[in-house]
């Protein structure tokens, strides 16, 4: 029982949802637990700064299933709670059956992304600019004592990708769109109902290429314009931002993350060579 898996269990209980069996699926940046034997997912924010990112994600995934969209569903019976012993926040879902073995067509892809763009549109819902998460990712690299872990090598590739990108694309019009944010493979759930997409934490306003950063080749091929010089500016750029948090996360509580973190920096310095 992590703290973010017993703060799951409390909070279950003050709506009724008792869970003698809870079993964490996934502790990265969030915890996120099953609270068996019920059909509940709860996440967990054990980041201070995760709070109102995942009350804002409860309310637009309400909001998205409501219009259709094809996104997870969270209890809306059961608001985003502050667990009373460690201020964690807590939200519930509708647990979705998914199988992490189904290959899922590009089509497939490419069409229901397009419906949660789609209703973001036209949903009332406020989009901050995309450019904030990368915007973040370049403060965290300020020298406090995580960054300061980063081998001094892949700590000058990102300021120099972060530092040398981030000017070019401000001096760039660019066209707005509704976006999920970060619609790689971990955020699509393979269901008996088709696609389901979570993680809406980062839904935002910006340009399609930045969703395209995140899809395979297969799913791309299926967009009819792609903007390919600033499809590749915004690789670079989000493969410096994966690089950084996993860099931060991987000498802090999850080491897991330094492959991943790793397979970014391996990307950005092949990208940034032939610039």
């Amino acid at each position: 029982m992590t703290p973010g898996c017993s703060a799951a269990a409390d909070v279950g209980r003050l709506f009724d949802i008792r869970s003698d069996d809870p079993v964490v699926i996934r502790e990265t940046n969030n915890t996120v637990v099953w609270l068996r034997p019920h059909p509940v997912i709860a996440k967990v924010g054990t980041r201070a700064d995760s709070h109102e990112g995942l009350a804002r994600e409860h309310e637009v995934a309400g909001a998205l299933h409501l219009m259709g969209a094809p996104v997870a569903e969270p209890l809306t019976d059961a608001s985003p709670t502050r667990h009373p012993a460690t201020g964690f926040m807590v939200t519930l879902w509708r647990r979705l059956d998914h199988d992490p073995t189904a290959e899922v067509p590009g089509w497939q892809v490419h069409s229901s992304l397009c419906q949660v763009s789609e209703a973001l549109a036209a949903s009332r819902i406020v989009l901050p600019d995309f450019r904030i998460g990368l915007q973040r990712a370049r403060s965290a690299l300020n020298g406090d004592m995580h960054t300061m872990a980063l081998p001094a090598q892949d700590l000058s590739l990102l300021l120099e990708v972060l530092d040398g990108l981030l000017p070019e694309l401000d001096n760039r019009p660019l066209p707005q769109h509704a976006l999920h944010g970060e619609p790689h493979e971990g955020n699509r759930l393979s269901t008996p109902s088709g696609i389901r997409w979570i993680d809406l934490e980062s839904v935002c306003r910006g340009p399609l290429e930045w969703d395209l950063t995140f899809l395979s080749e297969d799913a791309r091929r299926h967009y009819a314009e792609i903007d390919q010089p600033l499809f590749t500016m915004l690789s670079m750029l989000n493969s410096a931002r994966v690089a950084t948090w996993c860099g931060i996360a991987s000498s802090a509580r999850f080491p897991e993350m330094r492959r991943y973190g790793q397979h970014h920096l391996d990307l950005l310095r092949a990208r940034w060579r032939i610039r």
